[in-house]
Formats: structure tokens, sequence, C-alpha cells
């Protein structure tokens, strides 16, 4: 567990079990990159076969879990909103800039920010922890999250060379998708018509921003059925529906299945 603010490095071998049984989530982000392994990695119900020369990004409030083979190399990078001073890095805010980046993505040749060597220098800083530690980790991690966001060609909307309204529009429905469910609310907030946002939604994000807005609830009613106790009609409360029987059609038509049926497929032994 990362307390709020810290950055933590940890080699892949010592985490192989987790301290807290999978599939789970936290409130905190980590990023696994593996140099060798065999195995898989789910996140948020999507399956990934796991093998060397791979970078997983953990959101908080995303569900994963691996298993992976016990001679696994790599590393486990984990940080909070709270573990940048960000008048050093200009006011730029990197933790949220790397919710952006995708789940998962196979490291570039002759990479040096994801290297063995890279991060046995930054492991080293972390476990000797001397003199303004804390700033040194920070150096390492904006460099592999700066990269991160370079490889997965995040960097040209995330860091401003584009139209930020996608990522305004993104970070807007992860505040308010439980509430807010028209594209009207998103358009009036961030001052376009809904015609335009969609648009704009729709070119960068290859979604509509009705679409998003909704798949966006489907995971977290997908999340709540597996790792929760609530009835599907408080999820469907918790996620702004007021009608259970709307809910439930809903559910099974973006599944494909029952909300029942989905409960027992991935909490086997309920």
């Amino acid at each position: 567990m990362v307390r709020r603010g810290d950055i933590r490095i940890e080699r892949l071998k010592d985490r192989i079990t987790p301290k807290v049984a999978f599939p789970h989530k936290h409130d905190f982000y980590q990023i696994v990159i593996v140099h060798k392994s065999q195995g898989s990695h789910e996140i948020d119900f999507k399956t990934y076969p796991v093998k060397g020369g791979q970078v997983f990004l953990i959101k908080p409030g995303q569900m994963h879990g691996w298993k992976l083979a016990k001679n696994s190399q790599g590393f486990v990078i984990e940080y909070t909103e709270e573990s940048f001073n960000k008048n050093l890095l200009g006011g730029l805010n990197l933790p949220q800039h790397s919710r952006h980046v995708p789940d998962h993505f196979k490291i570039p040749a002759n990479n040096s920010a994801f290297s063995e060597g890279f991060l046995k220098l930054m492991e080293t800083e972390f476990l000797q922890q001397g003199d303004n530690f804390e700033l040194s980790l920070q150096s390492y991690l904006s460099l592999i999250l700066l990269e991160a966001l370079r490889v997965t060609k995040a960097a040209d909307r995330e860091l401003g060379k584009n139209d930020d309204v996608v990522t305004r529009f993104t970070e807007l429905v992860e505040e308010n998708f439980q509430e807010k469910h028209q594209v009207e609310f998103y358009a009036a907030r961030l001052k376009l018509t809904p015609k335009s946002l969609s648009a704009k939604v729709q070119k960068e994000l290859d979604t509509s921003a009705k679409e998003y807005i909704l798949n966006r609830c489907l995971l977290e009613a997908k999340r709540l059925l597996s790792y929760s106790d609530l009835s599907v009609s408080e999820i469907g409360y918790n996620l702004g529906f007021d009608d259970p029987n709307y809910f439930s059609r809903f559910l099974k038509k973006h599944m494909q299945i029952s909300a029942g049926k989905f409960r027992k497929t991935s909490q086997p032994g309920r």
C-alpha cells in the first residue's frame, strides 16, 4: 500500500503474490514494467498475455489481477496524485495526464526509460533514501511518465499540442458520470454545442460523446457487479438510473447477458 504523496519502486518478483488477494482495485497509480515473464494480466475485464518488453499502467479505481511466473523480472512503481511537486514541473499534472496512457503498451527497442539499468538507479534511490531522495524519485518517475505519453502517442493531446477539449471532457465525465448522462451537460460546461463536442470526441476517441458517457457507466456497473454485494437496483441508483427495469435492460443490451449471469461469471462460487 502506497501512502498519499509517496513514490515506491519494488521488484516484480517480490510482488507476484499480492498483499491483497486478486482481483482488486486501489486508489493509487501502479506501473508494472515487465522485462521477463509469462502469464496473463486482466485489467477492467480485458485479459492481456504477459511476456517481456511490456508496460502496464493501472489507474485508480481500475480492477486488475495477474497470474505471472515466479521467475518474472521487472519492476512495480506506485504513486498518487500528490506524489509530485507541480512547481518543479511548471504546473504540469503528470498523474492526471497519465490517466490517458493506455493500460498496456510495448516497450520500444533501445528505450532507456524502461530499461533495467535506469530502474535499478531509481530503486537504489528509493532504498537508500539519501538527501532529497523524494525529489530524485520525482525526477525518475517524471521521465518514465513523459516517455509513456510519448511512446503511446498520448503526448500530442495530453501535453497541449492539440485542442484539449477532449481531455477536459473525459475528466468531466470521470467527475460526473454517476449523475450526468446527457451530452448537453458536458457541452455546456465546455461552452460548445452538443454537436460540436460529439464531433471532437468522435475524431479523437472514435466514439460519440454519448457512447463514451454510457460506456463509463457500464464499466462502473461491471466493476460493482463483480466486486460488491450491492443489488442490481442499488448499483443502478448509484449510477443515476432511477428506473431499475430500464437499468437492467441497459445492462443486458450492452453486455449481451443479464446482470445476474454476469455476476455469477465474474464471481465464481458466488
